[in-house]
């Protein structure tokens, strides 16, 4: 029993020194877990650890290993990867083998009240809680298995600059770190596995700066900046380093600015472009309500900004109402493997309120100061769609379209207005190509106004480098419908390649035009077509002119032409005009011309050029202007034209030619007007020597104000010509010009047209008979010669009341021809008459009869009738005809006729014919026995005057009153000088 009662005595006692050891060691536990915990001596010796800083304001322990803290610093010392955590309260386990390995091994840490949480260069600043579990720092080892935030009320902070990033974050987040060595102990650096370490999910709800948040990750985009602040949050997802698809961040602002930088979006070798110290490069801002998003979709990172009721401005604002995206991507891959963006999209849509902001993106040169000739300038409102792709801080390729009530573009110095749309794109290979339509538009050129009601396209194609711009840059106008309201806005052109004063002057007149014009490096090309009604036009030479109405269609294509005017090439212009014929106003009479080779020049301000044409002309009149007034030479007709030749200033350069082969020529010469079908040709020889020269193998003639059947002939020619060609193109005078016309073969088929050059009461009368006519002239200047021959066979004339038959011969010799005064010299001069017979009753009597009349001092006025005065030297068969012609007891007697009849008879006489009669003064004829002596005067249809004859020793005197005759028998010599002394004579 005692032992008994001793063992249960020992087993009280042995609980009570157990349970006192027991209270002992907690004692010991709590006293020195206050003591390591508030004593900063443990905090000391970890902080010993390499790379590990830790420490606490004071603590509590409840049982070893966890302890409850305040004011927790907790942080992994490393140049490469630090990270901190900072908390109000945290309870704390720790692995204590881990500890007295000299490692840092958290067993859990769940942190309220954190002040800062640092992972690098980033602090997250917040109201919220900490758990990790399972957790290992150190500076060769990094683990944190499970890791969990849930903060309210937070910020980040980019501690180098002290940059709040995010605020007001709202963020639950659960992670984890596989165990990892951070830091390559060799090199020193971040080991690149670190991040595929880590896995991660978070809920994120916070108020950012899209500059803080977004911009770092478009480094890359240099060219691109973000403003605005708003309500940032995401989702995210992320495993082994890599977002996860349906990973989002997203960043809706009520107020968004997006800026475009132009200056960085070129090749540093495009900089001097921007050198311009008064025109820096454009900065392009859109403000409006925006939303920026980070997604994961299709194993692509995608970046997009989309701002809606956004206003864009330059220097100004020109855009308002749009809408812009932005948008980028980058294949999703580890988040230390992602590849900055280089490419970016930009989408815009709304309303441009300024068109002139294109301008820099239309012309080389765009920036400069200065305005190009060649460059485009565009201006007006309307609305815009537009697109663009950006590859390496470079437009790749950009499409923009706009739809304008309003638009004007002046290319070239033409202008464009009205409503339209204008389409342009940039292509990969750097080029812009534009395209504006416009409808019911007008075109000016220099503030000419060319068309109007115009459907009228542009299209303009230039590189963006502006070297090449300079060269390569083109552009095509084409336009259709159009009106021209106004054909004399034309003259300036003519004016470029024609002498000045213009011979040739669009007055007035409304076309219709389609057409289509080329630009490139200063050069045009192209075509156009004008048709118009009721045009007038006038040509003008010196101060000789013309005005004509027609309708015209003219081609003109324009094979090349320098932008300055210096120089053209239109071969191939076609010009027709249609004007109404004189006699049938209902008809239209058509002229073609075609210009084969038409070549012109300017240099110095000096018209010049080369020329070959070809058509058929209905007005050959307009070559008037070079012919001489005084010669009486005007041309007109129609025919082929067919000319070649150069010019210079107002001056045609050696050769030219000009050929017109005429269906219908007339030719007007002195007072008479040839025509028929024939050949004339102009030539310019020399400097100084031209000549039109003509021909009409059959023509007919007549003078210009007889209307007398026209006279039949073949081979009429005519040539005029100068020595002095540049006074000529000042003034037609007539001394510049000689002259040569002839007429070698004229057929007169009634020879009675000849009566108007008889005084009409004079008594001869020309009555029946056909006659043949030889002329030929020489004009030099006012001076005159020329010679005319008239046959006449069979020829019946009236002699007061006798009638003769015969031939006539009459051969004019003149000379010293004054053409003013129409006078001559008409010496050497004659006219013959043969066969002559006198007609009567009992039929022909006195047959074979003949008289030649030789004019010596002859003075020919060309007149109706004609004037002349002239010494005769006459020739004749014998005095028989003479004799029955004057006297009718001649014509009753047989023996007086026959003693009245001698042969071989020659004299002497004055000839004077003027408007009223014909006088025959101072006649003496002998011949044989024969002395005749006479004055005589033709008028009023009846002869007056004298005569003595002596026949041997015979004598007998007439006188003649009324062509009755009164014998003097009686001393008739002294009957007959007084007679003479009686008249004047």
């Amino acid at each position: 029993m005692p032992d008994a009662n001793a063992r249960k005595n020992r087993l009280p006692r042995l609980l009570r020194r157990v349970l006192i050891s027991l209270l002992f060691l907690i004692l010991i536990w709590v006293v020195g877990s206050y003591w390591l915990l508030n004593s900063q001596w443990l905090p000391a010796r970890i902080s010993q650890f390499e790379g590990i800083d830790i420490h606490w304001e004071q603590g509590v322990s409840r049982h070893p290993g966890r302890w409850e803290v305040e004011g927790l610093y907790l942080a992994r010392e490393d140049e490469i990867l630090p990270i901190s955590i900072e908390a109000e309260r945290a309870t704390l386990s720790l692995s204590l083998l881990a500890l007295l390995r000299g490692e840092l091994h958290i067993d859990a840490l769940d942190a309220k009240g954190i002040r800062r949480l640092t992972v690098g260069d980033i602090a997250l600043e917040a109201d919220g809680q900490l758990h990790v579990t399972e957790t290992t720092l150190s500076r060769d080892t990094l683990a944190i298995p499970n890791v969990s935030l849930a903060i309210s009320n937070g910020r980040l902070v980019r501690l180098s600059d002290q940059v709040h990033l995010v605020r007001a974050i709202n963020l639950n987040a659960e992670a984890t770190l596989k165990t990892i060595t951070p830091v390559n102990a060799t090199s020193g650096e971040l080991n690149p596995d670190l991040v595929a370490a880590l896995s991660a999910q978070l809920q994120l709800d916070a108020q950012a700066d899209a500059w803080d948040v977004f911009m770092p990750y478009l480094d890359a985009l240099p060219w691109l900046t973000l403003a605005g602040g708003g309500t940032l949050t995401g989702e995210l997802e992320l495993t082994a380093g890599k977002l996860q698809p349906g990973s989002e961040l997203m960043l809706d602002a009520p107020s968004m600015s997006l800026t475009v930088d132009e200056h960085r979006l070129r090749r540093p070798s495009d900089a001097p472009r921007w050198l311009v110290a008064d025109n820096p490069p454009p900065r392009h801002t859109a403000k409006g309500e925006g939303q920026v998003r980070l997604t994961v979709e299709n194993d692509q990172l995608h970046f997009s900004t989309q701002l809606t009721d956004v206003e864009l401005a330059d220097t100004h604002p020109y855009a308002q109402h749009a809408e812009l995206r932005l948008a980028t991507q980058v294949p999703n891959q580890r988040l230390d493997q992602l590849d900055l963006p280089t490419a970016a999209t930009l989408a815009l849509q709304g309303d441009i309120t300024r068109l002139d902001m294109l301008n820099r993106y239309l012309s080389p040169d765009a920036e400069a100061a200065s305005t190009e000739p060649g460059d485009i300038r565009v201006s007006g409102h309307g609305q815009i769609e537009a697109s663009a792709n950006i590859r390496e801080s470079r437009p790749f390729d950009a499409q923009l379209s706009i739809q304008a009530p309003e638009l004007k573009a002046d290319i070239r110095g033409f202008t464009a207005q009205g409503g339209g749309s204008l389409n342009a794109q940039l292509t990969p290979q750097e080029d812009i190509e534009a395209t504006f339509n416009f409808t019911d538009a007008t075109l000016h050129h220099q503030e000419r106004l060319l068309l109007d009601d115009a459907a009228i396209n542009v299209v303009a194609l230039s590189p963006v480098d502006p070297e090449k711009a300079r060269e390569e840059a083109s552009a095509t106008l084409s336009w259709q419908s159009a009106r021209l309201p106004n054909i004399d806005v034309l003259q300036p052109y003519l004016g470029a390649i024609l002498p000045d004063p213009a011979p040739l002057q669009l007055l007035s007149g409304e076309a219709t035009s389609h057409g289509q014009l080329s630009m490139a490096s200063e050069q045009l090309s192209g075509e156009v077509h004008l048709a118009g009604n009721g045009l007038t036009t006038r040509w003008q030479h010196g101060e000789q002119d013309g005005t004509l109405t027609s309708d015209m269609q003219l081609f003109l294509p324009v094979q090349q032409a320098a932008m300055d005017g210096s120089t053209l090439d239109i071969s191939g212009t076609r010009l027709s005009w249609q004007v109404a014929d004189v006699d049938q106003p209902s008809e239209r009479l058509a002229s073609v011309l075609v210009l084969n080779d038409g070549r012109f020049q300017r240099r110095d301000n000096v018209p010049s050029g080369q020329f070959s044409l070809e058509g058929s002309v209905q007005r050959l009149g307009f070559l008037n202007a070079f012919l001489p007034d005084a010669h009486g030479l005007a041309i007109a007709g129609e025919g082929q034209l067919f000319a070649q030749g150069a010019f210079r200033n107002n001056r045609l350069q050696a050769p030219t030619r000009l050929r017109v082969n005429a269906d219908q020529l007339e030719v007007m010469f002195l007072d008479y007007l040839a025509t028929g079908r024939g050949e004339l040709t102009a030539q310019l020889d020399s400097t100084e020597q031209a000549q039109l020269s003509l021909g009409i193998p059959r023509f007919t003639l007549r003078r210009q104000d007889d209307d007398s059947p026209h006279l039949q002939g073949r081979h009429f020619a005519l040539t005029t010509q100068t020595e002095r060609f540049s006074d000529v193109l000042e003034s037609a005078q007539p001394e510049y010009f000689t002259t040569r016309i002839a007429l070698p073969i004229t057929e007169v088929p009634d020879f009675t047209r000849y009566n108007r050059y008889l005084p009409e009461g004079a008594g001869i009368t020309l009555l029946d008979g056909q006659a043949s006519l030889e002329s030929e002239w020489l004009l030099e200047g006012l001076n005159a010669q020329g010679e005319i021959t008239l046959r006449a066979f069979g020829a019946e004339l009236a002699l007061l009341d006798q009638q003769l038959r015969g031939d006539v011969h009459l051969a004019l010799n003149l000379t010293d021809g004054d053409l003013e005064t129409r006078r001559f010299i008409a010496d050497d001069s004659f006219l013959r008459l043969e066969n002559v017979s006198r007609q009567s009753e009992n039929g022909s009597a006195d047959a074979g009869w003949w008289v030649t009349l030789s004019m010596l001092d002859a003075q020919l006025a060309w007149e109706d009738p004609i004037r002349l005065a002239s010494q005769l030297h006459l020739e004749m068969r014998d005095t028989g005809l003479l004799a029955r012609l004057f006297l009718a007891r001649a014509r009753d007697s047989d023996w007086l006729g026959r003693l009245l009849n001698v042969h071989d008879i020659e004299g002497t006489a004055l000839l004077e014919i003027s408007g009223e009669q014909i006088s025959l003064s101072d006649l003496t004829l002998t011949g044989g026995p024969l002395l005749l002596l006479s004055d005589v005067t033709l008028a009023e249809r009846s002869a007056d005057g004298a005569l003595y004859a002596r026949l041997g020793v015979l004598g007998l005197g007439v006188e003649l009153e009324d062509s009755e005759p009164t014998l003097k028998v009686i001393q008739p010599r002294r009957w007959f000088d007084r007679w003479r002394e009686a008249n004047g004579k």
